[in-house]
């Protein structure tokens, strides 16, 4: 039996069209998909997406696709679905990291992103560090040395995105014109990676998000920069292709009190499920002992 593990995301830090393709940076919290692999009945039925990853991986290590069949694969995860939470490359990636031990042979993390690509887009929540990334096609990856110094207070709507239409629809319209917008948006990250400046990084994430409204729109999104900036926080992120808001903060400098009694004057719980505090982590599939 294998056992491995992957964490979600809480949305992006910028997503947007860079040097002729889309790419995304994601940031990886405390939340995970855990996955165990071992011989016996197959559940392709159960979980079609991850075998695809299984059948991806066999061929990448120039093995026959008819091995896969009597392996069974379970999933417990505590990512919530169709938020824009990188729930099925947490599942897809710790799933791929645990074909490869059966199979006796190592991977790279670039190799998993890769695979990853082939079966849908794909979050970066797979490198250990923060990434830019193809998330199409895999084959753009510029790794940070910086991190985020910081939590994030989630915001999860109601609904649910479906994330692969979603990027279809994105990756037809390009840039439309908001090159200059992108381009912006992660000179401040970057600046901020480099220097360990969460104003810098805060101020690109949330120019990222305003941009995306243009595609998948939320609601009150200015109201809670502000409210958030006024109690301290570094800015706001979003679930480019979901329904969650990320609140990046430092828990000196945050009023989280204020902040949360004044949100009910913002946002309406029709429209939010839940509020979740979570620590930012690094990230990368991982083998649980």
């Amino acid at each position: 039996m294998i056992k491995t593990k992957c964490p979600a995301s809480c949305g992006e830090l910028f997503q947007g069209y860079i040097n002729g393709s889309n790419k995304l940076i994601s940031y990886p919290i405390n939340l995970f998909s855990h996955v165990t692999l071992e011989e016996g009945y197959s559940t392709k039925d159960k979980y079609p997406k991850v075998y695809k990853g299984i059948e991806k991986t066999f061929k990448y290590f120039k093995y026959g696709s008819k091995k896969d069949i009597g392996l069974k694969i379970n999933i417990s995860s505590d990512i919530p679905r169709g938020k824009g939470m990188a729930s099925s490359t947490a599942d897809l990636a710790a799933t791929i990291l645990a074909t490869v031990k059966y199979l006796g042979k190592e991977i790279k993390e670039e190799e998993i992103a890769k695979i990853c690509t082939e079966v849908e887009p794909t979050d970066s929540i797979i490198f250990s560090q923060l990434t830019l990334f193809d998330y199409i096609k895999g084959d753009y990856i510029k790794k940070y040395k910086g991190s985020l110094g910081c939590r994030v207070l989630c915001l999860e709507g109601k609904g649910f995105i479906d994330t692969v239409s979603f990027h279809k629809a994105l990756s037809k319209s390009g840039s439309n014109g908001r090159l200059e917008d992108y381009n912006k948006a992660l000179e401040y990250i970057e600046k901020g990676l480099d220097s360990q400046d969460m104003i810098s990084i805060g101020k690109g994430a949330t120019l990222s998000a305003f941009i995306n409204q243009k595609y998948l729109y939320k609601k009150k999104l200015h109201s809670l920069n502000s409210l958030a900036l006024k109690c301290g926080a570094y800015g706001l992120n979003i679930a480019h292709s979901g329904t969650v808001i990320g609140i990046l903060y430092k828990e000196k400098s945050f009023d989280k009190e204020s902040f949360l009694f004044q949100l009910n004057n913002i946002i309406s719980f029709n429209n939010y499920s839940r509020i979740m505090d979570y620590e930012i982590i690094s990230g990368g599939p991982k083998f649980i002992e």
